[in-house]
């Protein structure tokens, strides 16, 4: 109750809910041509540059993520993440990633901020 809340937004909120549909992907990177690909294909003679893409969605300091789709350059997805924050949310943009799952670290393939204010109506209905 005591956050200072930028001009504009009023002082009762309510909850809402954001759905974020995530589709499908398509020209993802051969990925895997590091070193260290390098030497699981001497030691255990893989050798696979196929990505295992997933999609991370960041909002208001919450995450979500897809299901991992194996071995796949184009994936689909068809899945939906949900968000329950305050109505005008706070936060100005999503941030939306794909990345590779990995045993050992997984990387970002790409990363795209959605700005609200371009994607949403003025007013009380959707400020």
């Amino acid at each position: 109750r005591n956050l200072l809340l930028p001009d504009g937004v009023p002082p009762e909120r309510q909850w809402a809910r954001f759905y974020i549909k995530i589709y499908r992907a398509e020209g993802l990177p051969r990925m895997n041509t590091s070193i260290m690909a390098n030497v699981k294909k001497a030691f255990i003679g893989e050798n696979k540059d196929l990505v295992d893409p997933y999609v991370q969605v960041v909002f208001a300091g919450q995450k979500g993520k897809t299901s991992i789709q194996k071995s796949s350059y184009e994936p689909l997805w068809n899945e939906q993440i949900v968000f329950t924050e305050m109505f005008p949310p706070l936060c100005k943009r999503i941030k939306i990633q794909i990345r590779d799952s990995d045993k050992v670290n997984d990387v970002a393939i790409g990363t795209h901020f959605i700005d609200l204010r371009k994607i949403s109506n003025e007013g009380d209905k959707g400020k």
